[in-house]
């Protein structure tokens, strides 16, 4: 059947890649008939093109031009003259970490696949976005889409199709989204007609997903029935935030006079859905924009046309200005309360439509008929809950006889007066970082207030409006809730004193949050038995001990770890004493948890293994299993006690796995788990366990939240560990645009990803890169945290590492000696800290020719690696490398050979993703048998380390040094001179084609140059004409020159 011209939901289908295969075969037939519709998609389309793309086209070939940038379905339906903006991805390419499957839709701008996620055993919907469809260049192009998507990311809610992860692909942006087996809204409207209470319940879903949205700072901009889903299952989803405003942003086609639609998003939108503000010339989107949408799609809903007349853009305009809400059709049977709801949210004026997304979901549930038969269900009722519920003092004022005014509840909570003031002290302690922690602050915290009061609505109505539990399950929930509000308060009230120090954690602190999930889990809540006690003394003893431990959650967020001691310390041993296991397994936790963040790491060790038995007894489930997690880390990393670290870890996870706990408690218990293998120098191990705690968190928090962040930088460590750098490289990148993006690029967290980054590039033998990213984060921190903070000392080392690689020795000394007393004051002199910083200074005096000093120094060392990292951790090869060279340079080669020997073994006897320094320590016990004159046994170890180039990853200078020893050593030994020449006149040529950015090069080669003029002539000829011919090219000597 042939197609009629183009309505606006097809058109806009059509540019936005969202066209079914089988329609679009028919639009590309119909586009072939109709010059009017072919004009109309060429507006939309056009781009201005290059000052050198030569003479016009003719206009049809333009057209063409432009169409073949459209694209439908090669693989179903008729053969398509339209052609895609890049050829399809064959089934199994990958794409990120995903591998395509089939393609699921196309369009001129974006291609939608199905595609496998092996990590996560999953299949996903993969948008692929044009980024030089955007009229902007490559880079610009891929930033502006990535920031957007990056946005879309953040949005985590039932009602809002998912995106996972977004990432490039060539010049690409993908994004990895939620597959939903699902039909438009303008289907389901379609398939009608429905009943207006239908209509709204449905519409109520959209609303939720979209107040989720704007309490994270993230605006759709073009809603309507096109961009909501009403899946198989029932649910109702929002999907394609913000993509109309990436995907037209920089290249909006002009209006186009007398056409009956255009495809105009500066600031998103399509036409007969967009409020006047998104019109010419303002063209500026905010959350009430989203709401005019939604009122005008809810409006098509219950009426079946759209609430503003117009055939051509400029009628619909004028009506959209003017506020010309069409008259009610005849026998709507939509009630006028209703209709004074939806007219409200198309007022002209933003200002004039509801105060907020969730002041209209208010408005929309508050049907009179529905509210009194509310009040006659609850009216016997009140009582009960009054004296079911325990912990109420935050909410005094609560209205038990319905579910309305939950939103009270913020009062003096959340509210104007309290952000102000919590506004006020944050920039009063003048902190460079002030202002971006507020706004994270206050995104977090609008956030769970919302989330708050919609589970506090919801729970309510489950009991009083829909039935589905009983009274003591609502109080139960209630209680839950109330504790979690009361958390909420503990916190602001601290923030209105924010210090400096409370200010950088301020938005980790909010992160933190007990997650409300666990209110609405009925069967844990009765496990856990949250009946108030019939004897008043112990209703005391848990109002006190409930108390305390609000406190002292709010006084660990604010890193005030001595005061939450006292507090809660009490009230841990009065639960003991009264057999209340379950509270006191509550109390020892969080006991365990202040004294570690105090630094008392026996003290937390002795006390969360008391939490976990205690627990045990108690049969608190819960808290067992994250006492055993705390574990993990307490004993395992901080006291690398590693054989109780993997007992408490096997532990947790059995803990874990009875409890079917959430995805956060089996993400810390990996995350943990990960860098207790990752210290113990188990990196393929710790590689897996990171992983896996970087799926858990991005599911549960989303990918862009600063847990996930954190697990990047934890994983991009254990990368760089391995030698990958550029991997590493690649993860704290990701991780360093997420911190910035949500604390500001002031924020401490911004320079120690730096120091990472630095780490690097120093690996990389990039030095002068090196010391330009630890000057910038060595800057950043001493502005936002002083002189003498613990992370300076972090920055000072990494300076001087750089400095010190680069020759300027002198300017590195001052430098670690600053380091090392910061280290020494704050983690004490037996610290790793203070041990790696020790044997730094010691290879610095080494090339500064004072030996006896640089020898003390490698002994301290040794004495404290060994004593915090144990005697098979490969920073101990480190530094028993750094105490044999020190006795090599004082001419003691027989003393320095035992430390050469035991760092060789122990370099490799782990594996090569370990450590890939094992060359070099063989290169060491070479060049000390040569120094000896024992050339023979020299030649195995050198042997080794040459053999190993491909594997190992050594600093450029190492290559051609092992080289040049090994054919000193084959001369020497008079084993193969020719292959001798051969090596030397190669180890020459590679050490020329080396920068000076290493102080070690000049140094190799006048050694090289000095071995070789003592070579019989015949040997120097062969060596300088094997250096004259030209040789085949290594990549892997190319990618360590570079």
């Amino acid at each position: 059947m042939p197609l009629a011209c183009l309505d606006e939901p097809t058109f806009m289908d059509l540019l936005l890649g969202t066209l079914p295969s089988d329609r679009a075969a028919l639009v590309d037939e119909h586009l072939d008939t109709c010059p009017s519709c072919r004009r109309m998609v060429s507006e939309a389309l056009k781009v201005q093109p290059p000052a050198d793309s030569g003479p016009a086209a003719p206009e049809e070939e333009v057209l063409d031009s432009q169409l073949a940038t459209l694209a439908v379905d090669p693989w179903r339906g008729k053969k398509p003259r339209l052609r895609l903006p890049t050829p399809p991805l064959a089934r199994g390419t990958a794409v990120g970490r995903y591998l395509i499957l089939e393609m699921l839709g196309v369009g001129g701008m974006s291609v939608v696949y199905a595609a496998y996620d092996p990590e996560l055993d999953r299949r996903v919907a993969l948008k692929l976005l044009q980024v030089e469809a955007l009229g902007l260049g490559a880079e610009a192009g891929r930033t502006q889409v990535l920031r957007e998507a990056q946005a879309m990311a953040r949005v985590s809610h039932p009602h809002v199709v998912s995106v996972f992860d977004v990432g490039t692909f060539g010049r690409q942006v993908f994004l990895a989204m939620e597959l939903v087996d699902a039909h438009t809204l303008r289907k389901w409207e379609h398939d009608g007609p429905h009943p207006w209470r239908q209509v709204v319940e449905l519409f109520l879903a959209v609303a939720r997903g979209l107040a989720a949205a704007h309490a994270v700072g993230v605006v759709h901009g073009d809603v309507k029935p096109e961009n909501i889903l009403v899946g198989q299952d029932g649910r109702v989803r929002v999907t394609d935030f913000g993509l109309s405003r990436i995907m037209f942003g920089a290249v909006a086609p002009p209006l186009m006079p007398g056409s009956p639609t255009h495809a105009r998003a500066m600031e998103g939108g399509t036409p007969a859905y967009m409020a006047p503000e998104q019109f010419p010339p303002e063209e500026r989107t905010d959350a009430r924009s989203d709401q005019f949408g939604f009122c005008a799609a809810l409006y098509e809903g219950l009426y079946g046309e759209r609430p503003f007349a117009g055939t051509t853009v400029e009628e619909l305009s004028q009506a959209v200005h003017a506020g010309r809400v069409k008259s009610v059709p005849r026998h709507s049977g939509v009630p006028q309360w209703l209709r004074k709801v939806v007219v409200k949210g198309l007022s002209v004026k933003p200002e004039d439509r509801h105060a907020s997304m969730e002041a209209l979901i208010a408005a929309l549930e508050s049907d009179p008929a529905a509210r009194r038969t509310r009040r006659l269900r609850v009216a016997g009722a009140s009582l009960l809950l009054l004296s079911a519920v325990g912990l109420t003092h935050v909410l005094h004022g609560r209205d038990t006889t319905g579910c309305e005014g939950a939103a009270r509840a913020m009062d003096g909570v959340w509210d104007a007066p309290r952000q102000q003031a919590v506004e006020a002290a944050f920039i009063g302690t003048q902190r460079r970082f002030a202002h971006d922690a507020f706004r994270h602050v206050r995104r977090g915290l609008d956030a769970y207030t919302a989330a708050w009061v919609t589970t506090r609505t919801a729970a309510c109505e489950a009991t009083r409006v829909r039935h589905e539990q009983s009274e003591a399950v609502m109080a139960l929930r209630m209680r839950c809730l109330d504790a979690r509000l009361a958390d909420v308060a503990a916190l602001t009230q601290l923030f209105t004193q924010a210090d400096p120090d409370l200010v950088e954690r301020a938005p980790r602190a909010v992160e933190g949050l007990t997650p409300l999930a666990g209110c609405s889990d009925v069967e844990a809540l009765t496990s856990r038995g949250h009946s108030s006690p019939d004897d008043p003394a112990a209703r005391d003893r848990t109002v006190a001990l409930l108390q305390a431990l609000v406190d002292a959650r709010a006084l660990r967020a604010a890193g005030r770890y001595s005061q939450g001691v006292a507090r809660v310390e009490p009230v841990a041993q009065a639960a003991r004493a009264a057999g209340d296991w379950s509270g006191a397994a509550d109390a020892l936790l969080l006991l365990a948890e202040l004294k570690d963040g105090a630094g008392d790491y026996r003290g937390a060790e002795a006390t969360v293994l008391q939490a976990a038995w205690t627990a045990e007894a108690g049969r608190n489930d819960d808290a067992a299993a994250r006492a055993w997690t705390l574990a993990v880390r307490v004993t395992g990393e901080r006291l690398d006690h590693y054989a109780q670290g993997q007992q408490a870890a096997e532990r947790a996870s059995a803990a874990v796995e009875r409890l079917g706990a959430s995805r956060e408690l089996a993400g810390a218990l990996a995350m943990n788990l990960g860098r207790l293998l990752s210290r113990q120098g188990r990196y393929p191990e710790a590689h897996e366990q990171l992983t896996r705690a970087l799926s858990f968190l991005e599911k549960r928090f989303g990918p862009e939240a600063l847990e996930v962040a954190d697990v990047r930088v934890e994983l991009g460590t254990v990368r760089r560990s391995q030698g990958r750098a550029e991997e590493a490289l690649g993860l704290y990148e990701r991780a360093l645009g997420t911190v910035r993006g949500a604390l500001g690029p002031e924020h401490p967290d911004v320079a120690r990803i730096r120091l990472e980054q630095a780490s690097v590039r120093w690996q990389q033998g990039d030095f002068v890169q090196s010391e330009r990213l630890a000057r910038g984060a060595l800057a950043l921190l001493e502005r936002s945290l002083g002189q003498d903070h613990p992370q300076v000392a972090d920055a000072l080392n990494s300076l001087a590492l750089a400095l010190q690689y680069q020759g300027k020795r002198e300017e590195a000394l001052p430098l670690y000696e600053r380091a090392l007393g910061i280290a020494e004051k704050t983690e004490g002199r037996d610290s790793s800290t203070v041990a790696i910083i020790v044997n730094n200074i010691g290879t610095l005096l080494v090339h500064m020719g004072r030996l006896e000093e640089a020898t003390q120094r490698f002994a301290t060392a040794l004495e404290q690696v060994e004593k915090s990292l144990g005697p098979d951790h490969p920073t101990l090869a480190l530094v028993l490398r750094g105490m044999g060279q020190t006795l090599s340079y004082r001419n003691q080669p027989d003393q320095a050979l035992p430390y050469f020997q035991r760092a060789a073994a122990l370099q490799t006897s782990l594996p090569d993703d370990v450590n890939g320094g094992w060359t070099g320590a063989l290169v060491d016990l070479g060049r000390t048998y040569m120094v000896l004159g024992r050339p023979r046994e020299a030649l195995a170890p050198l042997e080794q380390a040459v053999a190993g180039w491909e594997r190992a990853r050594p600093r450029p200078a190492e290559r051609p040094a092992a080289r040049y020893m090994l054919a000193r050593a084959l001369w020497d030994a008079k084993k193969d001179p020719a292959r001798a020449v051969r090596l030397a006149a190669e180890a020459r040529q590679e050490a020329g084609a080396l920068p000076d950015d290493e102080s070690s090069v000049p140094e190799l080669r006048q050694a090289m140059d000095r071995w070789i003029a003592r070579l019989p002539p015949a040997a120097r000829r062969d060596i300088k004409a094997a250096m004259a011919t030209p040789k085949p090219a290594d990549p892997a000597r190319d990618a360590l020159v570079r």
